[in-house]
């Protein structure tokens, strides 16, 4: 895993998006002054690495909140501050004979501007999130809507934190399990056949939990749990498709090769899928659908919209993947440069606060289409108005 380093490449043309605002040719910070993408803020939501757009605008107690989940700008950090903190919790996986424990992580909107910073797997720092902030109420009477994530093989839930910062500041609960037996602290090779299904069956009970959890430490505050997005960086989009309903292979052939140490059970489990009802829409990134555990049409059975986020110098199949899976509703944006952790810590490939400015801007566009309904954003969705010059936008119509 490469450490972030930043540099500006080329020349990207910001929009402010969302609200029905109209385009500016460079962002602008609160107090008006443009903000150019070589002279970004530190400390931001979205980079606690350094440089990026956006810096959380946390406000007083006493201020009010936004009258609207919809009032902030996508392609900006929100107005909230944010909080995050973690709990275990067990669960018992259909096909497993024994229990499955989980650490899972929260990021939520806060007031609070002070307080300890998360370190991830105790090396990686969060110089923006603070440990167990107190929450801010939700926007909005139904609650908090919610983002769960995927980490990829070998990674944690806090390898794209900046994504979850980003949601948790417009007032979202994002919510990452870490995948036991598959984190870079833990992980088991050879990797276990029934960790293909397993990882979705952590999304699911790392959102039950947090919705008991809420009772609590939320104040009793609703998460719209009914509908939610998921999230998954590079093994991670195998768990999109598998939660989004993708149908697994089956016969033979998949039981005396992926298959061949499954128990009855397990392969069950494949046989029946894994698919979660309450999830609404996917963000898979860096990655790409499996032939060898979905085959040549197990996306057919995906009802839901998917935005699929790729890098051009992370050859990952993502082009393949747009071209086979005609039927999904699936928006591909591919940024150019960009590479495999663009979409986690970043990398020197693609100046890392732009990649997270844009990925933020399309991940927070999509989630408010399909989840509140939004539809200031669609022009942004549909390729009508430009995010930067490094993207290229693709769309089954």
């Amino acid at each position: 895993m490469k450490c972030w380093q930043t540099r500006v490449i080329g020349t990207v043309t910001w929009a402010t998006l969302g609200c029905g605002s109209a385009v500016e040719s460079t962002p602008t910070r609160d107090d008006g002054t443009a903000l150019q993408a070589d002279t970004l803020d530190a400390g931001s939501t979205w980079n606690d690495a350094g440089a990026d757009a956006g810096s959380p605008k946390a406000m007083d107690s006493a201020e009010a909140s936004p009258p609207s989940l919809l009032a902030s700008p996508v392609d900006q950090a929100g107005p909230f501050g944010v909080g995050y903190r973690t709990f275990s919790t067990t669960y018992s996986p259909v096909g497993q004979t024994s229990a499955r424990t989980l650490k899972v992580h929260v990021w939520y909107p806060t007031t609070a501007t002070t307080g300890e910073h998360p370190q991830y797997v105790d090396f990686f720092p969060d110089t923006v999130s603070l440990i167990d902030a107190p929450p801010s109420p939700p926007v909005e009477a139904a609650g908090y809507p919610v983002l769960v994530h995927s980490h990829g093989h070998m990674g944690f839930a806090g390898n794209s934190a900046f994504l979850m910062r980003s949601f948790a500041s417009h007032g979202w609960v994002a919510i990452a399990p870490d995948h036991t037996g598959n984190t870079l602290l833990d992980n088991v090779e050879p990797r276990p056949p029934a960790l293909y299904y397993l990882r979705s069956l952590d999304v699911s009970a790392a959102l039950d939990a947090t919705v008991t959890q809420a009772a609590t430490w939320l104040g009793g505050a609703t998460l719209r749990s009914d509908r939610v997005v998921l999230s998954g960086h590079s093994f991670g989009v195998h768990t999109c498709w598998a939660s989004g309903g993708a149908t697994f292979v089956s016969g033979p052939t998949f039981d005396s090769a992926q298959c061949a140490t499954c128990t009855p059970a397990e392969k069950a489990v494949f046989a029946k899928g894994v698919r979660d009802p309450r999830i609404v829409a996917l963000i898979p990134m860096a990655g790409s659908i499996s032939r060898d555990w979905f085959g040549p049409t197990g996306h057919t059975s995906v009802t839901v919209p998917v935005l699929a986020l790729s890098g051009g110098a992370d050859p990952v199949g993502a082009d393949k993947q747009f071209d086979t899976t005609q039927g999904v509703n699936l928006t591909w944006v591919e940024l150019a440069g960009a590479c495999h952790q663009t979409f986690g810590f970043g990398c020197d490939t693609f100046e890392a606060a732009l990649g997270f400015r844009i990925i933020s801007t399309y991940a927070l566009a999509f989630a408010r289409t399909h989840v509140l309904g939004d539809t200031s954003v669609t022009d942004i969705l549909e390729g009508k108005v430009p995010v930067s010059a490094a993207v290229t936008l693709k769309r089954h119509l």
